[in-house]
Parts: structure tokens; C-alpha cells; sequence
């Protein structure tokens, strides 16, 4: 799968754990299509990144040193971006919940995950993706 530029699907990963960061990045080979993956620490390296050049996917944890995963998301959307997006947070609650949701992130997950679950959760957000057409006709 490639983006409506006819590139492979660019992906920014925003987790300050190089562990959990490291895990995922191996994961991300399965995802079968061609990809650009970055990872970075913290949600404003993530904007300064962006602005260089804009992702397809953003993959961020909710909970980062300095701004939050949500925060994130909602001052790229400021600036007129409109990525897929997926929040994964260790610190579930009903107030991180409800963030998630006001804020109109894609899909959420929470930590401990299973790998094969991420997968699938980054497959469903990809361009071209059964969702993420229903996300452009639904708007």
C-alpha cells in the first residue's frame, strides 16, 4: 500500500520508552507494504519532524515527557494536518478515554498489547484501508 502521492505510507512512532519503541519497530516489518518508519521521543521532536515532512500514520503513546500524546494530536490538526492516528497509553482511565475520543484519535489501544494486535490496529489505519475509507466518506 502506498499514499495518495504513489510513496510508501510514511509512519511516525512518538514513545519515550526506547524499549517499547524498539519492539514496535521490529513489529512494523509484518505489516506487508511498503513504509517509512521514524521514531521519535517526544511530541515536540515528533513536530518538528512533521513539518519537515508530513507522515500518513502517527503511532503515539499518550503519556510523554512534556506534551501528551493527545495534546500532540490536536496541535497537528491546528496546523492543518490530518493523520491517521493510534494513542497507546499504559495509564488508562475514563479522563484518557474521553480525551482520546474528543480528540477524534483513530484507534487506541492499551499497554500491555499483544503484537499481532498492533499489527492488525496499524493495517485497519493504513491509506487505502477498508476504515480509513469509511473515515474519508464519514468524514
Amino acid at each position: 500500500m502506498v499514499n495518495t502521492n504513489g510513496h510508501p505510507v510514511r509512519i511516525l512512532l512518538v514513545e519515550d520508552d526506547n524499549n517499547i519503541g524498539r519492539i514496535i519497530e521490529l513489529a512494523m516489518r509484518s505489516i506487508n507494504t511498503p513504509y517509512e518508519f521514524e521514531s521519535v521521543l517526544s511530541a515536540e521532536e515528533a513536530l518538528e519532524r512533521w513539518e519537515a515532512q508530513p507522515f500518513d500514520l502517527l503511532i503515539s503513546d499518550y503519556n510523554l515527557r512534556g506534551m501528551n500524546g493527545v495534546r500532540l494530536v490536536k496541535t497537528l490538526r491546528e496546523r492543518g494536518y490530518y493523520p491517521a492516528t493510534l494513542m497507546v497509553t499504559a495509564y488508562d482511565s475514563a479522563e484518557v478515554r474521553e480525551a482520546v475520543k474528543e480528540a477524534a484519535i483513530d484507534s487506541y489501544m492499551t499497554k500491555p498489547f499483544f503484537i499481532d494486535e498492533l499489527i492488525e490496529n496499524i493495517k485497519q489505519l493504513l491509506p487505502g484501508s477498508k476504515q480509513m475509507r469509511e473515515r474519508i466518506i464519514n468524514g
